[in-house]
């Protein structure tokens, strides 16, 4: 009996995953990212999902463009998946603090919580998520890390009652 349940508890630990990444390791990392900055104006993404069982699920493009607007950053952002299907989401960004953000979205279930450090930002919010003809609501545990001045790489967990669905990767580019 002990045994199965060491064995269940392995397997719970794989499917689930654990973040290593913790934003004080990046305290130090250069160029430092403010992504009302890195953000304003016209940029490109392309990404995809991985998940749990490392295939492939879905490729996609985003088309965005950052507005600010008095104390409101808005990030417009249009997705284009390999299916034909399009998405638009439309996100309203607050400075909370000199590291700290909200954000809200139509899709988002109240309010995702974002902090920056170094090169990093990381956020936290469940997305109301599309899956066949329902909704899932999905945790998001959401890394941006900016490379340099025009790339940034961005790693999303999506999990739901604790276990990992899987992996969103996007290469965002500035022109």
């Amino acid at each position: 009996m002990f045994k199965k349940g060491l064995i269940l508890g392995f397997l719970v630990l794989i499917v689930t995953g654990c973040s290593n990444m913790k934003l004080e390791d990046f305290a130090d990392k250069k160029p430092e990212f403010k992504l009302e900055e890195y953000f304003l104006g016209k940029t490109t993404a392309s990404g995809l999902f991985i998940d749990l069982f490392g295939k492939v699920k879905r490729q996609f493009t985003v088309e965005m463009e950052g507005i600010q607007q008095g104390d409101v950053f808005i990030l417009n952002e249009t997705f284009l998946y390999d299916n034909g299907e399009e998405e638009f989401r439309r996100w309203e960004i607050t400075k909370t603090g000199e590291k700290t953000y909200e954000g809200n979205s139509s899709d988002i279930i109240g309010v995702a919580k974002g902090e920056r450090s170094g090169n990093a930002v990381n956020w936290h919010y469940t997305l109301k998520l599309k899956y066949g003809d329902g909704i899932l609501n999905v945790k998001f545990d959401d890394w941006l890390i900016m490379q340099d001045e025009k790339n940034v790489f961005n790693k999303a967990t999506m999990k739901k009652f604790g276990l990992r669905l899987g992996d969103v990767y996007l290469f965002f580019r500035k022109p």
